[in-house]
């Protein structure tokens, strides 16, 4: 069977699928960036942002990924001379220690890492004790989901104890802005970052920054040189408060972003985060019915992961799911903390994806399973998710 015989269906955890009125919006006549029309476009994003995002303060559009955010808001926020504590229990917690050690020699930082086994959720009495005995920690670096790991972490609990120190608390919500509680100015979040590609239903291209007042304050505390120039975010700041930008931004995003945010808020985001909380429940059900082990001790709601059952070949059961049901799912990932490329899969439950698109990818990965040796009685896989998901 070929691709184009059957409906394709995105479950991976990012990019994610995009809804057609995001595409058809994506598709009209570009207009240019420095008109009162993009500004009156970029506004009223803006204002959607805060409310997905749950703060009063600014949340900027950067022209990047998430990465690309995260690594300005490391810049910036950092004050030269401090140490920073980074938390690390997958791959993209690892990411940001990475970017410190890059920039460590040029704002002269003391980098405190802090690393836990992938699967489980950041110690919050390890990241106490690293502040008690380090006063001078100006920033704290945390996922809120790590994607590799499909595993969420106490980030509320993190931040009430931020917010008692000089130490900033900067969230990686990648994949959890609008996917789950993420309550950026209630919990105490100083920074907040996701991207346009997880649970914002956007093609890659924009990272969001969210900036608290007591990040707003170190921004304008800067005397020293920084080494960025387009990663500035004081340049970000100010031309927000203008609805501007100070670069070429990519218009057409700005103006999906736009419509994906109305289909959002369409229902209230509460009705987006719960409708995510029924399927990430329903599937580790079903996983569960099929045999098979969650690869998380603290399951985050927006992916979920499972081990491999012995003798399933990674590249080859994808590969058939994706081919023989067009379903498209995503493996394990490598770090310094672990290897899971090839023991483990994952699939997505944020942004637009559906009952319907679940519950076929499930009748899809049961199939390749059984088709590659694993005993599972037909039918096991899509019984166990839609009766948890009907039940909850």
């Amino acid at each position: 069977m070929t691709t184009t015989e059957v409906k394709q269906r995105l479950l991976t955890p990012g990019p994610t699928a995009v809804p057609q009125e995001v595409l058809n919006e994506l598709a009209q006549p570009i207009i240019h960036h420095r008109t009162k029309q993009f500004q009156a476009i970029f506004g009223d994003l803006s204002a959607k942002l805060q409310k997905i995002f749950k703060t009063e303060g600014p949340v900027l559009s950067i022209a990047g990924s998430g990465t690309t955010a995260f690594e300005a808001a490391q810049i910036c926020l950092a004050k030269p001379g401090s140490k920073v504590i980074t938390c690390a229990g997958g791959k993209f917690g690892e990411r940001w220690q990475d970017v410190y050690d890059v920039y460590a020699k040029f704002l002269n930082l003391e980098q405190i890492k802090i690393n836990f086994d992938w699967g489980k959720a950041a110690p919050v009495d390890q990241i106490k004790k690293a502040l008690d005995e380090n006063p001078d920690v100006s920033v704290v670096t945390i996922c809120h989901s790590d994607t590799s790991t499909a595993t969420a972490s106490d980030v509320q609990a993190i931040a009430a104890l931020t917010q008692k120190t000089d130490a900033l608390l900067i969230v990686d919500g990648i994949t959890s802005v609008g996917a789950f509680e993420c309550e950026m100015d209630a919990w105490g979040i100083d920074c907040l970052v996701t991207g346009s590609q997880k649970a914002m239903m956007l093609p890659p291209g924009l990272g969001y920054v969210g900036l608290g007042k007591r990040a707003l304050a170190r921004l304008d505390a800067i005397e020293h040189d920084l080494p960025a120039y387009n990663l500035d975010l004081r340049k970000w700041v100010k031309s927000h408060a203008k609805n501007d930008v100070p670069f070429t931004p990519p218009v057409a995003l700005i103006r999906g972003q736009n419509v994906a945010c109305d289909l959002i808020l369409k229902d209230g985001l509460e009705a987006k985060i719960a409708e995510t909380k029924k399927l990430a429940a329903a599937s580790r059900a079903a996983f569960v019915a099929m045999g098979l082990t969650l690869a998380s001790e603290s399951p985050s709601d927006s992916v979920t992961g499972v081990y491999y059952p012995e003798g399933v070949v990674d590249g080859k059961f994808r590969g058939a799911v994706r081919d023989n049901h067009g379903v498209h799912i995503a493996g394990g990932q490598d770090g310094r903390g672990a290897k899971w490329k090839g023991k483990i899969f994952r699939i997505s439950h944020m942004g637009y994806v559906d009952f319907e698109d679940t519950s076929v990818a499930f009748g899809a990965m049961e199939a390749e399973l059984i088709a590659q040796g694993v005993a599972i009685e037909p039918g096991t896989a899509v019984k166990a998710f839609e009766a948890a998901y009907n039940n909850a």
